[in-house]
C-alpha cells in the first residue's frame, strides 16, 4: 500500500552542522552513505554533538567534491567544507580545529569516520550512567524519563559503552524518516512552525490524503519500501533539546515551545528510527510503500 513519496532526501555531512538536500542518496546496511561521515570530539575522544554544543548547529558543512559513493573511513573519507555565521570557510583539508573551537569556546578536533573494528574510536571516556544519559536527553532533575522500552536491550548497552554504533556517527540507528503528517499535527497541537529543519531526518515524506496523526509510530514492527530499498520500522525516534535550538544557516530562531510540546504530547517522540533490510538507493520522488 502506498502511504506517500519521498519529499526530501537529506545529507548531513558533519554530525550536528546542518546539512542538504540531494537528488539521490546509496544505502548499506550501515545507513546513507556520506551522512555523518565526520564528527566533532571533544579533548576527552568524546562525541561532540549539538546536544553539548548547540553552536555547532549553526555551522554548515558540505563534501569539498563528490560524496563518497561506497562506506569509506579514516583518510578514505573526502574532505569537507565548514561555512561559518560571519560567511568565512574552511576546509577539513586545513587547520579548522582553532576555528571551530575558537567559535564554539570549547577544544574540539574534526574527527572522520573510524572502521567498526576500531571500537576504542566510539567507546565513551567514561561509561554512562543513568544520570549521564538523561543529561544528554535534556531531561531535568523531577521530570519522568521517556519510554524506551521499544530500544532493544543490546542497543541501549551499547550506548551506554558508544557514543554511537561503531562504523558510522549515528545517534541510534542506520536511517531516520519523519512524515508531514506528524509535523502538520505537532504544529496544529502546539500553535507553533514544526519546521522539518529542527528535526534533522534523513528522508521526509510527504504522506498520502488520509495518513494523519504521528504515523510514522503506528508502522513500528512494518516494513517501507522506498525505491529499491526496503527498510524495517524499528523505533520511535527520541529527541532532546536540539529541534528547539536556533540553526543560523536556515534562519530558525530558538523555540523553546517546541520542547516543550513534544514533552507534553508525546513524551519527547518524533519520526522512526529505521534498519535496513535490503540497500540500494533513494531518490526523492520515490513512492513509499508500506508492506504487509
Amino acid at each position: 500500500m502506498q502511504i506517500g513519496q519521498v519529499s526530501d532526501v537529506w545529507m548531513y555531512p558533519v554530525k550536528s552542522m546542518a546539512g542538504h538536500t540531494v537528488d539521490a542518496v546509496q544505502l548499506d546496511e550501515l545507513g546513507v552513505i556520506g551522512d555523518r561521515s565526520w564528527s566533532m570530539l571533544d579533548s576527552h575522544g568524546d562525541v561532540a554533538w549539538g546536544k553539548r554544543f548547540p553552536k555547532l548547529m549553526n555551522l554548515e558543512a558540505r563534501y569539498v567534491g563528490e560524496r563518497p559513493k561506497t562506506r569509506v573511513f579514516a583518510e578514505q573519507v573526502p574532505p569537507v567544507n565548514v561555512r561559518f555565521p560571519d560567511g568565512s570557510e574552511a576546509s577539513s583539508d586545513d587547520p579548522i580545529n582553532a576555528q571551530i573551537s575558537d567559535y564554539v569556546g570549547e577544544n574540539l578536533s574534526l574527527s572522520a569516520l573510524q572502521s567498526p573494528d576500531n571500537r576504542d574510536h566510539y567507546r565513551w571516556s567514561q561509561p554512562l550512567d543513568e544520570a549521564a544519559i538523561m543529561k544528554i536527553l535534556g531531561i531535568a532533575s523531577g521530570e519522568a524519563p521517556p519510554d524506551l522500552s521499544d530500544y532493544p536491550e543490546e542497543l541501549i548497552l551499547l550506548l551506554a559503552e558508544c557514543f554511537a554504533p561503531p562504523g558510522t556517527y549515528n545517534d541510534m540507528a542506520p536511517i531516520h524518516l519523519l512524515t508531514t503528517a506528524s509535523l502538520r499535527h505537532m504544529s496544529e497541537l502546539s500553535g507553533e512552525s514544526f519546521d522539518v529543519r529542527r528535526f534533522r531526518p534523513n528522508f521526509l515524506v510527504e504522506t498520502n490524503e488520509g495518513v494523519s496523526g504521528l504515523a510514522e509510530f503506528s508502522w513500528i514492527g512494518r516494513r517501507l519500501q522506498i525505491g529499491e530499498v526496503v527498510l524495517e520500522v524499528a523505533a520511535k525516534t527520541i529527541r532532546c533539546s536540539m529541534p528547539a535550538r536556533p540553526q543560523q544557516p536556515f534562519d530558525l530562531p530558538g523555540n523553546p515551545k517546541i520542547a516543550k510540546a513534544l514533552y507534553e504530547e508525546t513524551n519527547r517522540f518524533m519520526g522512526a528510527y529505521l534498519s535496513v533490510v535490503k540497500p540500494g538507493s533513494v531518490s526523492a520522488g520515490d513512492k513509499v510503500m508500506l508492506l504487509s
